[in-house]
């Protein structure tokens, strides 16, 4: 029979061991976090601290430079589109007065092929009525000289 104060030293050593390697894979991961959360903070606290910083003078006078060159540029691309419009619309009239005279022209043309249609019309009309009243003179001849020739 065991003695109660009698130790099993390989139970012993064991959980010894694994105590110290629970132990140095502790400490492990512990040194990795501790590195990865310094290496964090430290870059944070430099981004921050890279933004606190108000601008130089050389800054200042770099942006208002850029600011003003932009502007400048800005106005003269609305002046170059203002003239180009103000051509397109320059010449959308011209073309609406040509097309309007052209159309005046074709009017006008128009009217006058009418006009002389008309005058055809109303001469050939005369020369008819003409035909007619000299058809009538002839007949009318011929039957005065068979009346006289019979007489």
């Amino acid at each position: 029979m065991e003695d109660r104060f009698t130790v099993n030293t390989s139970d012993f050593n064991n959980k010894i061991i694994y105590k110290l390697v629970l132990h140095q894979i502790t400490m492990k991961y512990k040194t990795i976090f501790t590195a990865l959360t310094l290496s964090a903070a430290s870059l944070f606290t430099c981004e921050l601290m890279a933004q606190d910083l108000p601008p130089t003078k050389v800054e200042l006078d770099r942006m208002d430079s850029i600011q003003t060159t932009y502007e400048r540029d800005k106005a003269q691309t609305q002046k170059e589109q203002d003239t180009e419009k103000m051509n397109e619309a320059k010449n959308e009239r011209s073309e609406a007065k040509a097309k309007a005279k052209e159309a005046q022209r074709v009017e006008e043309e128009a009217s006058d092929a009418s006009k002389q249609s008309s005058d055809a019309l109303k001469a050939e009309k005369k020369a008819q009525k003409s035909r007619m009243k000299a058809d009538k003179q002839a007949e009318k001849a011929e039957k005065a000289r068979d009346k006289s020739d019979l007489n």
